[in-house]
């Protein structure tokens, strides 16, 4: 009986210890990849997710800024606004690729491995970014 009470009681103690906590979203990235490609110039292209809810960050051509929800793994980014700066065709195309992915964007989560990954909402990836220094 005694054998029984001891694994009982550790097996209650393994169901009450705290699960591994997922990485937090919230911080400061630094864009790796948008729409399958990737980024051209990673020195500016930025994303910062605060605890205030809101988004901003820089596109490698333009500031963007927004409001988001998070729940969980699930994400709603609100109207992404941009400055509206001249820019190289290849930028500008590469806005459009990161502008796109946070319209569609369903759900922000941090793999093991540190890298945030934005998907839409069948699954497929949209953004990659990794944890940007602290400056």
């Amino acid at each position: 009986m005694m054998k029984f009470a001891a694994v009982a009681a550790a097996l209650a103690l393994a169901g009450c210890a705290a699960a591994p906590t997922a990485p937090e979203v919230y911080g400061r990235w630094v864009i790796e990849q948008a729409r399958s490609a990737p980024i051209l110039d990673k020195r500016r292209a930025r994303l910062v997710l605060g605890r205030d809810a809101r988004l901003s960050g820089h596109d490698s051509c333009n500031a963007m800024s927004a409001s988001f929800t998070l729940d969980g793994e699930r994400i709603r980014i609100g109207p992404v606004v941009t400055t509206r700066m001249a820019c190289p065709e290849l930028l500008l195309e590469q806005e459009d690729r990161i502008l796109t992915a946070l319209e569609l964007a369903a759900t922000a989560k941090v793999r093991a491995d540190g890298l945030l990954e934005i998907r839409d909402s069948e699954g497929r990836g949209l953004l990659r970014a990794t944890r940007a220094e602290e400056e």
